[in-house]
């Protein structure tokens, strides 16, 4: 006779983890997890719907109470997702949202941090600024943090030239991750892009990953950091003084937002409480890769 299980069980389908983000979330999530009782279940889907999909018909069929789902990069959600949020199963999104649809899910306000990013550049006397993402379409986070960008150009009243920007890079996707000749592609067309706009003088990059991109980038073309051309980005490994390079960057709430997101999907399994989209605001770290424009001194016009 099977014994009856202790507390809850909640299944945590992440597309991946690293140092720079989303080992972290891992932490708040298991922390609010012994305080309430509950046992996680963690996969991987490595950014490929067809893993999500089977993945969380899997838990499913092994019994979770609940779900907290960081969902693949895409043009759509996948339809077990969308299944799950039409039966009012107990299940949270993490950094992203489904558009006209009542979901519940933890985000950080990217609009809020990409704008305070971008104004961090504009009072450094930058305005010429490269935009660099992975493929933008339907993918929320990213789609705000371009909202963010524009608000920012506006509130200035300086015209954004898309022609700056790089939004289809690919290395860093999770199903693309450490993938030699991908990574190597985006390294030559962040120099290719460099070269043919030379008045570039600051670039954000939309995840640390693409921050390391440039940096090797702009090492190739014998750029220095940020005497030459600045940089600031999204999220950075936690380091001790002394050790790796500090990109200034903007720093989510991970830990904040994996203990709001367990907390969430036990309220929504305990009392069918109505879904909720929460909003926490990123903090800018200052780091050795940005400087004021007046301070660069290499001409790049002559690549």
């Amino acid at each position: 006779m099977l014994k009856k299980r202790p507390g809850k069980l909640i299944g945590v389908v992440l597309t991946d983890f690293a140092n720079s983000y989303g080992t972290r979330l891992i932490y708040g999530m298991e922390s609010a997890a012994r305080e309430l009782d509950c046992y996680l279940i963690l996969r991987r889907t490595f950014g490929v719907q067809e893993n999500e999909e089977e993945t969380i018909r899997k838990l499913l069929e092994l019994g979770v109470d609940g779900l907290i789902v960081f969902p693949a990069q895409g043009e759509y959600f996948n339809a077990e997702i969308l299944k799950l949020v039409i039966e009012r199963f107990p299940l949270v999104l993490i950094d992203r949202e489904i558009k006209g649809v009542a979901s519940s899910s933890i985000s950080t306000d990217n609009v809020q941090a990409a704008f305070m990013a971008t104004e961090y550049l504009f009072e450094l006397g930058h305005s010429h600024i490269s935009i660099l993402s992975p493929p933008p379409k339907d993918t929320s986070a990213i789609e705000e943090r371009i909202e963010g960008v524009m608000q920012a150009y506006a509130s200035h009243g300086v015209i954004v030239d898309q022609r700056l920007w790089i939004t289809g890079l690919t290395s860093t996707l999770p199903n693309s991750f450490n993938d030699e000749e991908k990574i190597e592609q985006d390294i030559e067309r962040i120099m290719n892009h460099l070269q043919a706009f030379p008045e570039i003088t600051a670039l954000f990059a939309f995840e640390y990953h693409i921050a390391l991109l440039v940096k090797e980038a702009a090492r190739r073309l014998g750029l220095n950091i940020p005497s030459d051309i600045s940089v600031i980005c999204f999220d950075h490994p936690l380091f001790r003084l002394g050790e790796g390079y500090a990109f200034t960057h903007m720093r989510q709430q991970e830990e904040n937002m994996g203990r709001l997101a367990l907390e969430q999907v036990t309220a929504l399994m305990g009392s069918g409480a109505g879904a909720g989209r929460t909003k926490l605001q990123a903090q800018l770290i200052p780091g050795e890769s940005a400087a004021s424009v007046r301070s660069h001194s290499m001409d790049r016009s002559s690549f």
